[in-house]
């Protein structure tokens, strides 16, 4: 297990397009990255507007001189801006928009469709008679209809359409960690484009979200820790695609902890994904009178923020609306019937059981049961405006002394032995003072509160970095009975500067 020891010393890992989220070092980056996207809309549209030879040239040409250059100051290399799945990256990295970002970015989206390319590079400084010629190509093609922009010389600016592809889902090429975060990674861009289509009226590739579903259950169960590491990432956390996605995981990870099938998997998954579907459509209540798509909007891509408050009127117009959107996207049969069950049943208040749903004993089915926890233990693990995120091994407690009120007893017992009492990614002190982070699952889920451990600072309070050993806490002494470690408590990771994320992937 590679890791970075307890230390406020930045890793030199690559975490691919989710690179540097989870630590808050992506300032830099993006605020180069959001000048370069303004910019680049800027000129554009202004070049559209005015003749080249205008004034109104004059400022947006030397910001968009000044941008580039920034961002080559900054970070030694080509500046390549992609436009992927409808969604901006810079150098294959995620450009976090504000508002005024991301009403620029949606015009210049239309500036790429209609040029044909999705991906534009600076592959060096940029002089004004470079710029002029790609801005007097540009108008060529956008006001007088004349060819396509790559028939023009470009000098140092590139224009291409790059086949954007799956990349690392064939485990048999890459490590796993690359693989695992490439399905986390390629399945949040797919949610938010699912759920997107889905809020526009749009008939969404239902079946991008099954392969993704069959993509998590045939990660070999002993990279688990991985995926549960991922449920980490802060900074996309409170995200609904993030929490469909880490609801998800956690179904499907503790149903395959349980033993059951791939089918079985198939339908727990499925249904997780789609359990908070209606938070997805809230703003397209409102039936539109003239028969169009007036009330329905785009999702910013900072994604819809799960924050589930809603009147009870507005709770049935949801369920309406997810029950409709379901079979549309699915049809009418035993599967969509049991994603419309799980999806209804999970939309009763977090301090209510699930019980006296329905006439005379019938009480809420097996896959609610599971979803409910697992969307449960993401969300109280996530701040909120109004509160701190707790820490996951008091979520799991949670669950574990809920005592039937919310959860089924018998479940949560069997979810805290499979997920384990201190979940992976938690800072633990053992009784020894040695300091660790919880690694993996139990191995042994009778002793579910004994979890494997890395270790990053021994007993006398000295970093170990990479040389920590992974000790399981379920080890007893040769004599048998008393047990070399125990936890004595958890401790929050931040203050050791220690990203859980990182760790891993780093």
């Amino acid at each position: 297990m590679s890791g970075s020891g307890v230390s406020n010393e930045s890793s030199q890992g690559s975490l691919g397009f989710l690179q540097d989220l989870d630590e808050g070092r992506d300032g830099d980056f993006n605020v180069v990255g959001r000048n370069l996207v303004n910019s680049l809309f800027v000129v554009l549209r202004s070049a559209g507007m005015h003749d080249l030879n205008n004034d109104a040239l004059i400022r947006p040409t030397q910001s968009m001189i000044d941008a580039v250059a920034a961002f080559l100051r900054v970070f030694h290399e080509e500046a390549s801006v992609q436009l992927i799945d409808g969604t901006f990256f810079v150098n294959k990295r995620l450009l976090r928009l504000d508002f005024s970002t991301f009403q620029n970015a949606r015009y210049l989206r239309r500036i790429f469709e209609f040029l044909g390319v999705n991906e534009l590079t600076f592959t060096q400084s940029l002089d004004k008679a470079t710029l002029n010629g790609f801005l007097t190509a540009f108008v060529r093609v956008l006001r007088d209809r004349q060819g396509t922009i790559n028939e023009y010389p470009l000098g140092s600016i590139r224009l291409r359409k790059v086949d954007v592809v799956d990349e690392g889902l064939d485990q048999d090429s890459v490590g796993p960690r690359a693989h695992v975060l490439n399905i986390y990674a390629s399945g949040m861009l797919m949610l938010r484009s699912f759920v997107n289509d889905l809020r526009l009226g749009k008939l969404p590739r239902h079946s991008r979200v099954k392969r993704l579903c069959l993509d998590l259950i045939d990660v070999e169960p002993r990279y688990h820790n991985l995926l549960l590491a991922l449920l980490h990432l802060e900074n996309f956390k409170g995200n609904l695609f993030c929490h469909m996605l880490n609801t998800a995981v956690l179904s499907i990870v503790f149903g395959q902890r349980l033993g059951l099938t791939r089918n079985q998997l198939v339908d727990l998954g499925m249904a997780a994904f789609h359990h908070d579907l209606g938070w997805a459509l809230i703003g397209t209540l409102e039936s539109d009178a003239s028969g169009g798509s007036g009330s329905r909007s785009e999702l910013d891509l900072e994604g819809v923020q799960y924050s589930p408050r809603c009147t009870l009127e507005e709770m049935d117009d949801l369920r309406t609306k997810v029950a409709q959107a379901l079979v549309r996207m699915g049809g009418f049969n035993e599967s969509v019937i049991n994603r419309m069950i799980v999806a209804y049943e999970c939309q009763i208040p977090e301090d209510a059981a699930v019980v006296g749903l329905y006439y005379q004993d019938t009480g809420a089915s097996f896959m609610t049961h599971v979803v409910r926890m697992a969307s449960f233990y993401d969300e109280l693990t996530t701040a909120r405006d109004q509160r701190a995120a707790l820490p996951p091994d008091q979520v799991m407690r949670r669950i574990l002394d809920d005592g039937g009120r919310t959860f089924d007893p018998f479940l949560g017992k069997l979810f805290g032995n499979c997920i384990g009492a201190y979940p992976v990614g938690t800072l633990v002190e053992l009784d020894t003072a040695e300091i660790g982070l919880v690694v993996n699952l139990p191995t042994n889920p009778v002793n579910f509160h004994r979890p494997p451990v890395k270790l990053l600072v021994d007993n006398v309070g000295r970093p170990l970095g990479d040389g920590g050993a992974i000790v399981d806490l379920d080890e007893t002494w040769r004599g048998g009975g008393k047990y070399l470690r125990t936890i004595e408590r958890t401790l929050p990771s931040r203050p050791f500067g220690l990203s859980v994320t990182r760790f891993f992937f780093g």
